[in-house]
């Protein structure tokens, strides 16, 4: 069995791409305003976390997981330590700058076909390709799954909200019952379609 690994809280008003400019609206960072799709209006995201992590974002919870309100992924310091320990592959751990939290990556991108994911994509972009959501899947049905029980994956295709594209990370049954037993604040398992 294959799970979906998700927090059960997001940050309301934590934007990771994204600030307030002065007149209180919601811009991209100062950092990431040049990956910027000039008709769409949407970052790529993978170069903006290559580059580091804003300063000025801050996640403050006492959960181990939690999602930023774009639903990108950031987990304690503990989480980090805890998974390193039990040797599972597929996530990159980036640290925020107070490195008491990072946000998650995926090492392992699966191949998927988008026609059995069951994707709903809405509004291509002409000019970069995205689409303005791209939801409800990815389904398991459509992903070449890894051949370890010990790896995090995600789909190779990410999915899109009307700001970014973000992952969904999947776990084996095996891996589950291990995290549980860790007992991390703010997660959930969701049995994978």
């Amino acid at each position: 069995m294959i799970y979906m690994i998700e927090p059960d809280d997001e940050l309301s008003d934590n934007w990771l791409f994204f600030e307030d400019d002065p007149n209180g609206i919601l811009v991209v960072r100062e950092e990431y305003r040049d990956l910027v799709c000039q008709s769409c209006g949407k970052i790529d995201e993978n170069i903006a976390i290559s580059r580091g992590p804003s300063s000025n974002f801050i996640v403050q919870t006492n959960s181990d997981i939690i999602a930023t309100s774009e639903d990108w992924i950031c987990v304690s310091a503990r989480f980090c330590e805890q998974i390193n320990k039990l040797e599972f592959g597929g996530l990159r751990f980036v640290s925020l700058a107070d490195s008491k939290f990072s946000i998650v990556m995926p090492e392992l991108l699966v191949e998927t076909d988008e026609t059995k994911a069951g994707f709903e994509n809405h509004n291509q972009c002409a000019s970069c390709g995205r689409f303005g959501e791209r939801i409800i899947g990815p389904f398991i049905e459509g992903m070449r799954l890894p051949t370890s029980n010990s790896t995090f994956f995600a789909s190779s295709i990410a999915n899109e909200n009307v700001k970014v594209s973000y992952y969904r990370f999947f776990a084996s049954e095996l891996m589950v019952e291990a995290i549980r037993r860790l007992e991390f604040a703010g997660i959930d398992f969701v049995e994978a379609m």
